[in-house]
């Protein structure tokens, strides 16, 4: 998923991925070289990548799949190269260096805020809505990369001085976001007739919504509920942060005795092997096995209790993060946090009750359908356990596993699919999406050295974006493997937006400071003016946790079938970021509606195993043998049956975790807050959900709500996962025509998807975005509404594309 952990944050100058602002300028969009030759400004990237595409998806292909390649790779950088800052910043080659990056930029702002505030003429008032995007460029720029740093950066130093650089500036933006002169002065441009007549749609759009967002940051309360809302944002944050970054479960390993692991064989546990026990860490691989193959139930039931149990301190966490944003719901006039959020950050949804029947109705008709396969489980699990009356949730896995297996014996003896797996190495499957992109979108992935201090970790690798009529155009860090520490869960960062760079900071330059502080800049196209301009390139970090093989091994990492689908999905987020290239920061990529922005990356889930797809890039990892159109066909077909049953599993997951996050913001909190700060239970409202709405029921003494990350990021819209499927799955028929006859590949249909919703990014209602992709002229999804929502409800969310048994 987007990762979208600030999206708490009322703020409206930093707009985190997953956030909706509209802060686009016509107007003002000058290009650079009016005022300055862009060769004294931009300098282009020494590029490993040739033009020779077959080489570079053969490197491609071998810097992920070799260890001993890729670290002959980094070496063939230019021998005079210096050190360079992490991600080229050019502060941030020591720890001391985020103090002078926030200073830097800090100065900056205080130029820009003391401009707005003293703005008097009509060119001033003209140039408000980019002088804003200029601003929360700023902000961003250092409160994205410190947040990102502090998580996965590896050394202590780093972590510790961009903690601190991340808590400075956040603090400053939310006293600007408290700022009534800014409001007030914003108001003013909005409502002046010699502005709005020149301002196009978006930049009003931009201004309304701007005005929207300091209303919600208390701006028409006194000063002392102004500060209390600086104050309590600042402990959201603190808190939120501590609650992903701190994930703790209650135990690390589960102690089993070798008697009770049969099933398994002894390589799949011999590492944790000690005096006769087996020590299986309750997030790994082999507690994985446990699960799916070991048929004495006690070790499955005691792996599954540990697996779902937080520790005390993560609940207390997650508890203080819900009764301060509940405070800060009351403070701001909202009934709970869940209403306050839906009206601010929901283009498509706008209450917690119409989320709710949403949620529930879905709901009701994915147990129906899923009560067969349960009865189907439990006649399995009786085949062992004659006297079995319940399934419990520690069997599912289980017979499953042997359920699949019956299906595998039947695809495997007529399609030969034994080994699939070895198609799909991560190297294979990254070249395979750069083809892919080739085709839908005139874009490439291009390998790239790292220079000394650029990364984060030594195993990071960089892909430069390469498009076919305007060059270098992106920076993606892949960060795909796991190691001791790192956050598990897999997402996309965007560690900064596009935008155009101004004639000032051009002007700076030539005075000695560098542009864009020494981040990739590029002279490209804005997706939605069509001006060619000096852009500031979005720079994107993807997060997996794969396997890493292990030392001395000559096999790659080969990926199951559900981890394909997975880097598709955080593929999908970066082609959002790459293709919405706006020329203002705050609607670039997936700074969009919380509630459009998983759409590009659900979508991205089908083309996986698409054979057209397939076929273009599934290769074995050793041979080089292509996958053949029979496995293929016979590859898609397996997984659709697998994922057609999976599916109404994944389907009940997701509307829990769904209407749990809708619980949890509700004005249960609020009336815990009312009542002189009294302890909200988390844990109990956790289990009412799971045993009033799912279809077996969860154990006492389980906190699994302690994992849930999302819950800061996507609080109160955590929906949106299941309504984006529903968009995809259409977006899917509608445009790609369900993969027939190649339709995955089709040229025509990748632009159409570019030019009516990826280009914009955040600049455009995604109602209006939908019509023009097909709507087929009705006009119902543009008007958006009640019956906008309807129609998207009676397309149903389907099996998807993602899953796996």
């Amino acid at each position: 998923m987007v990762d979208a952990r600030a999206v708490s944050r009322l703020e409206h100058f930093h707009v985190p991925a997953g956030r909706q602002i509209r802060d686009i300028s016509k107007r003002h969009l000058s290009t650079a070289t009016e005022t300055a030759p862009l060769s004294e400004a931009y300098h282009a990237p020494v590029l490993y990548a040739s033009l020779d595409f077959d080489k570079d998806e053969h490197v491609l292909q071998k810097i992920f799949d070799s260890g001993p390649f890729w670290r002959e790779f980094l070496q063939r950088n230019p021998a005079d190269r210096q050190q360079e800052g992490l991600l080229g910043i050019q502060y941030l080659k020591t720890p001391e260096g985020f103090l002078t990056f926030v200073q830097a930029t800090k100065q900056k702002c205080d130029a820009l805020v003391a401009k707005t505030l003293a703005a008097t003429s009509l060119e001033e008032y003209r140039a408000m809505a980019r002088d804003m995007d200029r601003l929360s460029d700023l902000l961003c720029r250092v409160i994205d990369v410190s947040d990102f740093m502090r998580v996965f950066h590896q050394d202590a130093t780093i972590i510790k001085a961009a903690t601190q650089a991340y808590e400075h500036m956040f603090e400053y933006m939310n006293v600007l976001n408290t700022t009534a002169g800014l409001n007030e002065q914003l108001k003013k441009a909005l409502h002046m007739p010699e502005v709005r007549s020149v301002w196009s749609e978006e930049e009003i759009i931009s201004a309304e919504t701007l005005v929207k967002d300091f209303a919600h940051s208390a701006i028409d309360q006194s000063p002392e509920k102004r500060q209390k809302f600086v104050d309590l944002s600042n402990e959201i944050s603190r808190v939120g942060t501590e609650f992903v970054s701190q994930m703790e479960p209650a135990k690390q390993y589960v102690a089993v005795t070798r008697e009770t692991l049969l099933g398994i064989e002894p390589d799949g546990t011999k590492q944790f092997r000690r005096w006769g026990k087996a020590m299986i860490p309750i997030h790994s691989q082999a507690a994985r096995k446990v699960m799916k193959l070991v048929e004495d139930e006690e070790p499955r039931r005691e792996i599954y209790m540990a697996g779902r149990t937080s520790s005390k301190k993560q609940i207390q966490r997650l508890e203080r993060l819900l009764l301060k944003r509940a405070e800060l719901a009351k403070l701001t006039g909202f009934s709970s946090y869940s209403q306050m959020t839906l009206s601010h950050k929901s283009a498509l949804a706008k209450t917690p009750s119409g989320v709710n029947t949403f949620l529930t109705s879905l709901n009701a008709s994915n147990r129906g359908q899923l009560q067969p396969q349960i009865d189907e489980l439990l006649a399995q699990k009786r085949n062992s356990v004659p006297s079995a009356s319940v399934l419990q949730r520690w069997d599912v896995a289980l017979y499953k596993n042997a359920l699949k297996a019956q299906l595998g014996r039947n695809a495997l003896s007529n399609h030969s699919l034994e080994g699939s797996n070895a198609f799909f190495s991560i190297g294979t499957i990254i070249s395979g999406l750069s083809r892919l992109f080739q085709r839908l979108y005139g874009i490439r992935l291009a390998p790239q050295p790292t220079a000394p201090g650029e990364v984060w970790n030594p195993g990071v690798r960089r892909l430069d974006v390469i498009s076919e009529t305007e060059g270098h155009i992106a920076v993606i860090y892949c960060d795909l493997f796991a190691r001791m520490g790192k956050q598990p869960n897999p997402a996309h960062f965007t560690l900064r937006c596009s935008r155009q760079i101004t004639a000032e900071e051009i002007e700076a330059a030539q005075l000695g400071d560098k542009v864009n502080d020494g981040m990739p800049t590029g002279i490209t196209i804005s997706s939605i003016t069509g001006k060619r301009a000096l852009h500031q390139l979005p720079v994107i970090a993807l997060i997996c946790d794969f396997d890493e093989p292990s030392p001395g091994s000559h096999t790659p990492t080969l990926l199951s079938h559900h981890s394909v689908t997975t880097l598709f999905h955080e593929m999908g987020h970066a082609v959002h970021s790459i293709l919405g290239r706006t020329s203002l920061q705050t609607i670039a990529g997936t700074r969009c509606a919380a509630d459009f922005a998983e759409l590009p990356s659900i979508l991205m889930e089908y083309f996986a195993l698409d054979p057209s797809v397939l076929k273009l890039y599934a290769r074995h990892w050793d041979t080089d043998k292509p996958i053949s159109d029979q496995q293929a066909t016979a590859l898609q077909q397996q997984h659709r049956d697998q994922t057609e049953k999976d599916a109404l599993w994944h389907n009940e997951t997701q509307i829990l975790m769904s209407l749990l996050d809708q619980s949890l913001h509700s004005e249960l909190a609020v009336e815990a807050v009312e009542q002189g700060g009294g302890r909200f239970d988390s844990t109990e409202v956790y289990h009412r959900i799971w045993n009033s709405h799912g279809s077996l029921p969860e154990p006492r003494d389980t906190s699994w709500h302690g994992f849930f990350g999302h819950l800061y990021g996507y609080g109160g819209t955590y929906y949106s996962y299941l309504f984006d499927r529903a968009i995809a799955r259409q977006v899917w028929r509608a445009v790609f025509r369900d993969g027939l006859d190649g339709a995955a590949l089709d040229r025509a249909a990748g632009e159409k998807l570019r030019r009516n919703v990826l280009k914009y990014g955040g600049g455009r209602d995604p109602w209006r975005c939908l019509e023009d992709l097909m709507g087929g002229g009705k006009g119902v999804l543009a008007e958006g509404g009640d019956q906008a929502m309807l129609e998207v409800g009676q397309w149903g969310v389907g099996a998807g594309a993602e899953g796996g048994w």
